[in-house]
């Protein structure tokens, strides 16, 4: 869904908050205090100290430029 639309920034964060909680508690909802990590370090690839999980906004806008891109070089490709 995030490579043809351009979702809210709201809805990444409710999203975000979902995950965070998932990863530290095992459940859906999460109070501050229980993360040990901070999100922006978690999301980091394996290789530069993080847990590899993808920051979703910058996955959304890699995603979107690829369509872009796959559009303009490839225009007979579905």
């Amino acid at each position: 869904m995030l490579i043809a639309l351009d979702v809210p920034q709201w809805f990444v964060k409710v999203i975000d908050k979902w995950r965070r909680a998932f990863l530290w508690r095992g459940r859906r909802d999460l109070n501050g205090g229980h993360c040990p990590v901070a999100w922006q370090r978690v999301t980091r690839p394996l290789n530069l100290g993080g847990l590899g999980i993808h920051d979703l906004q910058a996955m959304a806008w890699a995603l979107r430029m690829r369509w872009l891109w796959l559009q303009k070089t490839q225009p007979d490709r579905p």
